[in-house]
């Protein structure tokens, strides 16, 4: 009698592919759902923590093929063209595709990474773990001096840059946690538009934010770097700011900086 030992097959690239893919950023999620039959869907979500935070979702739709490891998605309904343009054809190089854990490559050598959901995800080692917390887009309401000025509204765009690690000490990155946030929300929409309306002012009110977060990250926050802030009393420029620093699909990948800036409405103030 012989007995032979069977092998259990390995899954296909289109196998592992299909499923619900998140990527998440503090209170941004970035949903991916790739189906059978070559269609795909997605969803943008931006959780509120406060009335005083503007939120927003939207949703893309298309195809998507997979070919000696490189993987065509076509924009086919959008309503987030800053993410994803209806009608564009993206290409990635799938790097990397596990059960739990998918990594894609794209023009100008950036990598995104996705984690499957219901998964645990990928732990770092401690060598991995980034000195830098970055924070979900804040929009506020600036506060004004006479009841019938016009609304404006404060975006910022940060990230909080710890302490370097010294040996000895706990590798362990603090969690933004939400009372911080909250805390950051009520400092911010105390302000009024002349105390934000200069580059320097607004480095004035980021050495003050860091003075108040400081406990709440362990006393281990160095300094807090600012991205972008826009200035503006017209929620479409709120909607594209918030659509411009959400998770994104393709384009820059979490964590990657502007120069510091400052956009202005052009209106003149009436």
């Amino acid at each position: 009698m012989v007995v032979g030992c069977g092998r259990e097959k390995a899954p296909s690239v289109d196998e592992l592919l299909i499923g619900t893919w998140n990527q998440d950023s503090n209170k941004s999620h970035l949903i991916l759902m790739i189906k059978a039959q070559g269609g795909w869907s997605a969803a943008v979500k931006i959780e509120g923590v406060s009335s005083r935070m503007i939120e927003r979702r939207g949703e893309a739709s298309g195809t998507w093929q997979a070919v000696d490891n490189q993987l065509t998605i076509t924009v086919e309904e959008s309503n987030v063209d800053e993410l994803w343009g209806k009608g564009e054809t993206v290409f990635f190089d799938i790097l990397e595709l596990t059960s739990d854990l998918m990594r894609l490559g794209y023009e100008g050598g950036k990598v995104q990474t996705w984690i499957r959901a219901g998964s645990p995800g990928k732990t770092k080692e401690p060598s991995e773990v980034s000195r830098v917390i970055k924070v979900a887009p804040l929009v506020v309401n600036l506060n004004k001096h006479r009841s019938h000025d016009r609304d404006r509204y404060l975006c910022l765009d940060i990230e909080l840059n710890l302490k370097p690690w010294v040996p000895g000490a706990s590798r362990s990155v603090p969690v933004f946690h939400p009372r911080a946030r909250e805390a950051t929300i009520l400092f911010l929409s105390s302000l009024v538009y002349g105390e934000v309306s200069t580059l320097d002012a607004v480095k004035e009110v980021s050495q003050n934010l860091e003075v108040m977060l400081a406990p709440y990250l362990d006393n281990q926050l160095e300094s807090i770097k600012i991205n972008h802030v826009v200035i503006t009393s017209k929620m479409d420029k709120v909607d594209q700011f918030l659509l411009e620093h959400a998770p994104k699909f393709q384009g820059a990948p979490q964590g990657t900086s502007r120069e510091i800036s400052i956009d202005h409405d052009q209106d003149q103030e009436k």
